[in-house]
């Protein structure tokens, strides 16, 4: 009974500290790229508006097409 117990203890301290390390290094290697996430989202931002008309037409003629079929049948 005392080893099983042993086992479950050492099992759970070490998925404790394997997430642990995980979690801080996440959180580090956020740190390093976020210069490079904040660029890319300023040319996202700047491409999507560009391509928001274009979008939009899109979707509304597979709205349009979807609710045809739906109705029509």
């Amino acid at each position: 009974m005392s080893s099983g117990i042993n086992l479950m203890l050492t099992g759970m301290i070490t998925v404790f500290i394997f997430l642990a390390i995980l979690i801080v290094l996440i959180n580090i290697s956020a740190l390093l790229l976020k210069d490079d996430v904040q660029t890319k989202e300023i040319h996202s931002k700047m491409s999507i508006s560009s391509q928001s008309d274009l979008i939009s037409k899109e979707h509304k003629k597979i709205i349009n097409l979807i609710n045809k079929r739906i109705f029509n049948e």
